[in-house]
């Protein structure tokens, strides 16, 4: 306001100083008056969109998952087991509230998705984070990390450094870190059973654990599996079409470097997601932009002000063969399979020449799905595919317009999702 009376005293001045000229005095000093009144506004215009286009900080992008649940108001405790092959795995806690019955609360575990960790259960704010509605209604929460990620990069005798340490995949995930969670959470807790909830990724280990161990389906209430991965012979995400013919070729690059582990965007990544996404909502909506490009369509229903939390979340780590595996699994079709060593590992690992294809009939477990019809990850044709494998399935749900991400990070993604798992869910 100050500015804009300041430009028209000064327009005043100069018309007034036109009249006093003459008539064509008037009109050429009138014309500049114009002028650079109009360029003034423009250029504090320009000054202020930048000002309003500024992201506002939260400072939730440099916190740890307990960090994030404790600036939330809830108590974070932190768990470490040892898988039977060695990997330390790191656990986050959000202990029920204090009640005259503590050891009766129902225990729900969380489990993430490729190249993250559980802090993408905190993304969201609280009134529409999973872990933290859970928490609120006194469930006992649990939020579990896979080996390789930022949380669970360590081992009994093993370092990062060394390839041995992430010679892992899907299936070493699903026999050993899941198992391991699982019968470390029941007996802390003094509890028979759990409530499992996963998304992508954390839904397929979920079925290898429960194939490869049959015994643990009986220690499951309920599996709420979220886009869950199975099937990936149908997905459509450009970039990923285009980089799968190039698997083997990236591999061999990637071991020529010596580079086993991948994908983990702390150091020199983080500061230039930082810089390309996080300081204006330009960025963050041409960052949005490249998500949806990846999880698919429904542009509007991640909000701009979540794109900082979300890349602080993002790309956790993971090792070369977890990746590979999508490929293999892609040019597979229509199946379930284990990691493919080549005709040769296999004959020794599997005592075939192709690898050994999971059984989903074996999952016995209550399953209930929920899956997107605008995925491009897990796409519906594969989730169709999965539906009609499972042993034990309870119910499935699409939402036409969901892509991969919106059940994670999504605006409406409570009153659309989280509020039918809560009624499908034990009373806590």
């Amino acid at each position: 306001m100050i500015l804009s009376r300041r430009l028209e005293c000064f327009y005043y001045l100069l018309t007034l100083t036109a009249n006093i000229l003459g008539e064509t005095s008037y009109t050429t000093v009138g014309h500049h008056a114009r002028g650079v009144l109009k360029y003034w506004r423009r250029t504090a215009e320009e000054q202020r969109a930048r000002l309003f286009d500024l992201l506002p900080k939260n400072v939730e992008s440099s916190y740890t998952p307990p960090e994030v649940i404790k600036h939330r108001g809830y108590p974070a405790e932190v768990h470490h087991v040892t898988t039977d092959d060695g990997y330390i795995l790191e656990l986050h806690r959000i202990p029920p509230k204090s009640s005259s019955r503590p050891t009766n609360r129902k225990v729900v575990l969380l489990m993430h998705g490729v190249v993250e960790s559980s802090g993408t259960w905190v993304v969201n704010p609280s009134s529409r984070s999973l872990a933290i509605l859970l928490a609120a209604q006194s469930y006992d929460v649990w939020l579990g990390n896979f080996r390789g990620n930022r949380y669970s990069k360590s081992h009994i005798r093993l370092s990062p450094k060394q390839a041995q340490f992430w010679k892992f995949s899907w299936d070493e995930i699903g026999n050993y870190d899941i198992p391991s969670l699982i019968n470390y959470i029941l007996k802390e807790t003094g509890q028979s059973k759990l409530s499992y909830i996963a998304h992508s990724l954390g839904c397929g280990v979920f079925f290898i654990a429960m194939v490869k161990h049959p015994e643990l389906n009986a220690k499951i209430d309920i599996m709420i599996a979220l886009a869950p991965l199975s099937s990936f012979a149908h997905f459509t995400t450009p970039l990923f079409r285009i980089l799968t013919p190039l698997s083997k070729l990236i591999q061999g690059i990637l071991r020529m470097t010596r580079t086993w582990g991948v994908l983990d965007s702390a150091g020199i990544p983080d500061l230039l997601y930082n810089i390309v996404c996080d300081q204006t909502y330009s960025q963050a909506r041409f960052c949005r932009k490249l998500l949806n490009a990846i999880a698919g369509p429904n542009p509007d229903n991640i909000e701009l002000e979540l794109i900082p939390l979300v890349g602080s979340n993002y790309l956790q780590g993971t090792s070369v063969p977890v990746m590979a595996q999508f490929a293999q699994n892609y040019f597979a079709g229509e199946r379930f399979q284990a990691y493919d060593y080549g005709w040769r590992g296999n004959l020794m690992r599997y005592r075939s020449f192709k690898p050994m294809e999971y059984v989903l009939g074996k999952v016995t477990a209550p399953v209930y799905v929920f899956s997107g019809g605008s995925d491009r990850i897990v796409t519906p044709l594969d989730v169709d595919w999965l539906l009609t494998q499972l042993g034990n399935l309870k119910g499935s749900t699409r939402l036409s317009d969901y892509n991969h991400a919106d059940f994670l990070w999504g605006t409406d993604v409570k009153e659309r999702v989280y509020d039918k798992v809560f009624s499908l869910l034990p009373p806590p």
